[in-house]
């Protein structure tokens, strides 16, 4: 429940124009395609507001980085107005009209919670095989289907005591993950299957899946689940330049697309935070000079990007929020370009 107040960011930003993870219109084509009164509505999300206002979404901090008043940015609900206008001067500010009092209702979430929430009330990610394989496992079930969904009951090992009704992840260890860069061992992606509760504890204790999301199997290992708010933060761009690697896929397709999560190889050891947005590169080419026959090689061409929303001291969980080609593992990643900030097109 919140106060109705009214917010002035100041912007001493030039304009340009966009469409949210789409190409990049003409100033005049944004101008007359997107209102200049924007009302937030169920199911936005920040990046898509930010993309609606910017050519680049990571670089919505400047919108408030003038407005010490303004607690939390991040905050933004269904019903707000947001509003781009010029003052008398000719510069730039985007109001943000809130809710009438006594509406009760939640913020809308960085990216859709869908993608993001699996990958954030688990651990993520394990140093060694070893430490996997001491975890509780699936063990057996009462007829011989060897593919388990909703509503399957399963006995487990290595559980302990843990009371009836215990939330818990079902998990499968990904590939090593491996910084390409030095070489170094980053862990073992853990993947997500789904949820199960607790029915009985003991030696061979019996659980129920409750949400698969992906095909569970004996041998499938189990973990706490861990209660996690919805995330709530506007792309950025690294503090700092930053370079790195794709290094692990949590699906099945050798190609990913605008959705899909991936795991990176820099995290808060390296300055990242929650938000980020990072530039995926394709790899060099090489081919041969067509007069002289010679070598050459090509640089890779930017091919998207991604966000991230769990950053751990050596990796991240991304989502991917713009792809012009299919994304892989082993696509490099760089800071976005710096360059000034461009709003919509809306002529002073």
């Amino acid at each position: 429940m919140r106060n109705a107040r009214r917010v002035i960011l100041c912007l001493g930003l030039a304009l340009a124009a966009s469409e949210p993870l789409a190409t990049l219109a003409t100033p005049a084509e944004a101008f007359a395609a997107q209102p200049q009164v924007y009302v937030v509505r169920p199911g936005d999300t920040l990046w898509g507001i930010a993309a609606h206002f910017l050519k680049n979404p990571w670089d919505w901090p400047l919108l408030w980085r003038r407005n010490p008043a303004i607690h939390n940015p991040n905050l933004i609900y269904p019903g707000d107005r947001i509003v781009l206008r010029y003052d008398a001067a000719g510069v730039p500010q985007l109001q943000v009209i809130q809710l009438r009092p006594k509406m009760t209702v939640s913020p809308i979430p960085s990216y859709h919670t869908g993608v993001m929430l699996p990958f954030l009330g688990s651990p993520g990610l394990i140093a060694k095989r070893s430490d996997y394989e001491r975890l509780p496992y699936i063990a057996a079930a009462d007829d011989s289907d060897t593919i388990f969904s909703n509503g399957n009951r399963l006995y487990v090992k290595q559980l302990g005591n843990l009371a009836p009704g215990t939330l818990l992840r079902v998990v499968r260890a990904g590939p090593q993950l491996v910084r390409p860069s030095d070489r170094k061992p980053l862990g073992h992606a853990l993947i997500d299957l789904g949820t199960a509760k607790v029915l009985h504890d003991g030696a061979l204790a019996e659980i129920e899946i409750t949400n698969a999301r992906e095909e569970i199997t004996l041998g499938d290992r189990l973990v706490p689940e861990t209660p996690v708010p919805e995330p709530h933060f506007f792309p950025s761009s690294p503090a700092h330049p930053i370079q790195g690697h794709i290094v692990g896929s949590l699906s099945n397709f050798p190609e990913m697309m605008v959705g899909q999560v991936v795991v990176v190889d820099q995290g808060s050891d390296a300055g990242l935070v929650p938000g980020n947005v990072l530039q995926i590169d394709g790899p060099e080419s090489v081919t041969r000079d067509a007069v002289t026959g010679e070598h050459l090689t090509l640089p890779g061409r930017d091919v998207g990007s991604l966000m991230l929303f769990r950053v751990l001291p050596e990796v991240s969980f991304a989502v991917i929020t713009v792809a012009k080609r299919g994304i892989r593992v082993g696509d490099a990643l760089r800071s976005p370009p710096p360059e000034a900030p461009k709003v919509l097109g809306i002529a002073p």
